[in-house]
Formats: C-alpha cells, sequence, structure tokens
C-alpha cells in the first residue's frame, strides 16, 4: 500500500469524477486503475485507499449517477409547475449530465444490475413529468401519455446534441422546446375536450 500522505492528496470523489470522464469519454471497457492513476498523477496503489477494487469504483460511478439523475427533483420546493418544468430541463440540458446519462444507457445495456436502475430512475422522471402535467390540468392519462412523449423527445435530443459536441446545428434550449411541445399538447388536448363535448 502507498504511504498515507499519498493516499491524502486524492479523496475518493476525485477517483470517482476521474472515472466517469473516463466512461463518458471512451466507454466503460476505457475505465482501468493503471490509467486512472497515470490520468490523476498518482501511484496505482494509491486507489486501494478508497476502493476494494474496480468493481466497487463501478458501483461508486452508479451512485454517484444516481445521485446526480436525481436532481431533476431540485424544484420539488418550487409551487408552480411551469417554474418546476423549466427547472428541470434546465438540468436535464447540462452537457455534463446528458454524458453521463447517454454513458450510463450504454452501459445498462450490457448490464442487467445497471439496467434494472436505469429502469427505476426513468420511471421515477416519467412519473414526475406526469405529475406537472396533471397539474397543469391534463387527466391521469393524458398525462402519462404526454409525459412519456416528453421523455422520449429529450432522448432524442440528448443524443442529437451528444453527436454534435462541437455545437454546428443550431438547437432550440431544451427548456424552451419542451415547453413548445406542451402548449401544442395542451392545445390538442383541449381540441379533443371540446369535440367530447359536442358528442
Amino acid at each position: 500500500m502507498p504511504a498515507k500522505s499519498e493516499s491524502h492528496r486524492l479523496d475518493r470523489r476525485s477517483w470517482v469524477s476521474a472515472a466517469i470522464d473516463v466512461l463518458c469519454s471512451a466507454g466503460l471497457q476505457a475505465i482501468r486503475v493503471e490509467a486512472l492513476a497515470k490520468k490523476l498523477d498518482i501511484s496505482k496503489g494509491s486507489f486501494y485507499w478508497h476502493f476494494k477494487n474496480r468493481e466497487d469504483l463501478l458501483e461508486a460511478i452508479l451512485e454517484e449517477w444516481q445521485t446526480r439523475q436525481s436532481d431533476w427533483n431540485a424544484g420539488g420546493g418550487l409551487q408552480n409547475p411551469v417554474e418546476r418544468w423549466t427547472k428541470l430541463f434546465d438540468i436535464f440540458a447540462k452537457p455534463g449530465y446528458a454524458r453521463l446519462e447517454l454513458a450510463v444507457s450504454a452501459w445498462a445495456r450490457q448490464n442487467e444490475n445497471v439496467a434494472r436502475r436505469v429502469a427505476d430512475a426513468d420511471h421515477k422522471r416519467v412519473e414526475y413529468l406526469s405529475s406537472i402535467f396533471r397539474e397543469i390540468g391534463f387527466s391521469h392519462s393524458q398525462a402519462a401519455e404526454w409525459a412519456n412523449a416528453v421523455f422520449f423527445l429529450y432522448l432524442g435530443w440528448m443524443d442529437r446534441t451528444m453527436r454534435d459536441p462541437e455545437g454546428q446545428q443550431p438547437y432550440p434550449p431544451l427548456a424552451e422546446l419542451l415547453s413548445r411541445f406542451v402548449l401544442a399538447a395542451s392545445a390538442l388536448a383541449s381540441q379533443e375536450a371540446l369535440q367530447q363535448t359536442k358528442r
């Protein structure tokens, strides 16, 4: 084991942060203790002051992702559903958030445990979107349908944006794009309600 003085040059979070950078830029297979130590300019042995092994590090990455992705609920203290909506997608649109989301989604395709955690997180996010739609005035069934549609649109936006890291294409801000989508959904829902009253 390394001397304690060396191990304290970096805390556990520094290793996790470096590993997340590698996951996002090069994928799961590129996360190797020796490579991370070189990236951090520290001895390989210092890794073991904070982690049992590589699997322990991978679990720490997932825990950090779960903490970050739960930030979508940070607007829970806002009373206005429109404000919560804007806060939600301001968080979703952050490049670091999107990169990690895509990286973990790719990881989920290789690992059943990760896939279950992603599915659970997605379910919670869609349910949160649905709750906002219900507060706006949508019925439970309409809210569920439009929440899923918005989430799928977000996933597509995120993927397209990450394919264009240099910003060559003029994409509208995510909150603005999805707010327009909600206005269209509201108009359509109003038309459907009006047609039903005429029957």
